[in-house]
């Protein structure tokens, strides 16, 4: 299992949930991943990828076949697409480790132009999570049958997160909508040596800065936003696609 990496150019996306009733931005990843594999980037999918927990069955037949084209285009064009599993998906990661041009991870440590870069998901300092994974999987999937009939409840609850985290914290120290343990998590990597953190798991977009030239980016949710960062020779960014 590959857990460290050299790039030059890589596009990374985070939780498209495929299958998630939430879901709305299938034909636009695809078309984004196409991209990506014309401007000979290498591609990391940091964790969740397909919905396990809130899934709708049906969606998710329709949504992977298109998906998998994707992939198979970038290993055709000997691009690299590295996948780092999340907590939605990691019951699937003996499986997906036989997909040929597919290398997974738990994370990546990438060198690119002299910077060292980690990539993880992230699950792993969320609180709640950490504390009682029984009782985060039973309300996650509990959350999964009103969103079949209400989709736009989950944009509610995220709105939500952020009033919260505003009232708590100032501006810039933290992404909004995240609780602390995750810039926390990301100081304690740049004390490792690591230039910029990428995390992804909390579907929230931004950067803080933590000092020294450090950073800590987040992309949000693929399968409702638009934004994506690009790794290229040490310089890395926070973007959105089709704008």
């Amino acid at each position: 299992m590959i857990t460290q990496i050299q790039s030059d150019k890589l596009i990374v996306i985070s939780d498209l949930h495929l299958g998630n009733p939430v879901c709305r931005n299938k034909r636009q990843i695809i078309q984004f991943l196409n991209k990506v594999a014309s401007q000979g980037y290498d591609l990391c999918i940091n964790g969740d990828v397909f919905e396990i927990a809130q899934v709708a069955f049906s969606k998710l037949v329709k949504d992977v076949p298109d998906f998998l084209q994707a992939l198979k285009v970038l290993g055709n064009k000997e691009r690299n697409v590295y996948y780092v599993i999340g907590n939605h998906d990691i019951i699937l990661e003996n499986f997906l480790n036989e997909w040929g041009n597919i290398k997974i991870a738990p994370f990546l440590n990438v060198i690119s132009g002299g910077q060292r870069i980690r990539i993880e998901h992230g699950h792993l300092y969320d609180p709640l999570f950490v504390r009682y994974p029984r009782l985060y999987e039973f309300f996650t999937g509990l959350f999964g049958f009103p969103l079949r009939v209400f989709p736009g409840l989950y944009k509610f609850w995220l709105v939500s997160q952020k009033f919260s985290s505003y009232c708590r914290a100032k501006r810039g120290e933290v992404i909004l909508g995240e609780p602390p343990r995750f810039t926390i998590a990301a100081h304690e990597l740049a004390q490792r040596g690591f230039d910029h953190i990428v995390f992804g798991h909390t579907h929230h977009v931004g950067e803080v800065n933590l000092g020294n030239g450090e950073r800590y980016l987040i992309p949000g949710a693929a399968m409702f936003g638009h934004s994506y960062i690009e790794i290229l020779n040490g310089k890395v960014c926070l973007h959105e696609w089709g704008r």
